[in-house]
């Protein structure tokens, strides 16, 4: 008899229509008075390398394992944002807007998890998160309940950015960084993927299951993993699952529920990594469609796989991913990192 498992997965957030004219920059500070404005320096000027300076903002991890960082708006606040590398856009709830009194903008056609749905944006002039400044955004609006949070911050806000997240002393940094930057993650025991870039999110390159190539995106956003309707009839047809099919649901930021099946996949490869017994749901998806991975086995790395690693670097400009096994993995050795979710009848 199928059972029901209810999981809330808000994750890959894609602009269809319309377009917006992009975001306005803060104005240059004024100078001082009596003070005349520097020169602009002549062309032939050789500025000084770009300094990475590390921005570390604590985290706190919801029910759902999502991380939730102090957002500043306006001046105001903080409140909590989840970040969110599956998701486009950045996101504010909808009723935190409207007490914030932020201009409406366009109406946004958008794809989520469930379907496409207009949603209105609002315009926020300055957000902060910690001593990091980032620009302004027309972001949509959903309801906070549905959300699970202030807002979302999307990878418009990271695409020039990268983050370490540290499950072991649960803070995260994001920092800003330049092309051919070295990976902050050295560790002997650490897997280094690379990634193409496809509307913003990085899709590892190197994923496989049973010597089948599969796109893997990772997403913090998602409570679970998430996968369309191709990798799970790859997954039928090899055989590849732990335990059998069962009915569930998901919910999406609008609020919808969608039908979907899980199961535990045995074994999937990322580089060389043996990631065993991996929870995953089954969802015909329109975010998938959106981001053209409809017809390829395709999977959404949810909170609850990556939160088992011990650090995950994710370096957009670099279109790298980092995983830093926890004690007892290795690529090297017969032990082989295991999600160990059979146990709990998940």
């Amino acid at each position: 008899m199928p059972h029901a498992w209810k999981r809330f997965v808000p994750t890959a957030l894609l602009l269809a229509a319309p377009l917006p004219t992009g975001a306005s920059q803060p104005p240059a500070p004024a100078s001082a008075p009596g003070t005349a404005a520097p020169a602009t320096p002549p062309a032939e000027t050789v500025l000084p390398p770009v300094t990475v300076v590390p921005f570390i903002q604590p985290f706190d991890l919801d029910a759902t394992r999502r991380m939730s960082v102090q957002v500043m708006i306006g001046g105001k606040g903080p409140y909590s944002f989840l970040v969110d590398t599956g998701a486009e856009r950045t996101v504010i709830a909808r009723e935190l807007a409207e007490r914030l009194g932020l201009v409406e903008g366009a109406k946004l056609r958008l794809a989520t998890i469930g379907s496409s749905t207009t949603v209105p944006s609002y315009r926020i002039a300055a957000l902060q998160m910690s001593n990091l400044h980032l620009a302004g955004v027309d972001a949509p609006a959903f309801f906070g309940r549905h959300i699970g949070a202030a807002g979302l911050i999307g990878v418009d806000m990271l695409e020039q950015r990268r983050i370490l997240i540290d499950f072991r002393k649960e803070s995260m940094q994001v920092l800003e960084t330049r092309r051919r930057a070295p990976s902050l993650i050295k560790d002997d025991d650490a897997i280094v993927v690379t990634a193409r870039n496809s509307a913003g999110r990085l899709i590892l390159s190197d994923a496989r299951l049973n010597g089948k190539r599969i796109d893997v995106i990772v997403d913090t956003g998602a409570q679970t993993s998430v996968g369309n309707l191709a990798l799970q009839k790859l997954v039928a047809d090899r055989r590849a699952n732990r335990l059998p099919f069962v009915a569930t649901t998901l919910g999406a930021v609008t609020g919808e529920t969608v039908s979907a099946t899980r199961t535990a996949i045995k074994r999937i490869v990322i580089n060389g990594m043996d990631v065993n017994d991996l929870p995953v749901s089954f969802a015909d998806s329109q975010a998938f469609r959106a981001l053209g991975l409809n017809d390829r086995p395709a999977l959404l790395l949810g909170m609850d796989s990556l939160a088992l690693f011990d650090r995950v670097e994710i370096d957009f400009p670099n279109k790298r991913v980092v995983f830093d096994l926890p004690d007892g993995a290795s690529r090297d050795t017969k032990l082989r990192f295991a999600a160990n979710y059979v146990d709990r009848g998940v």
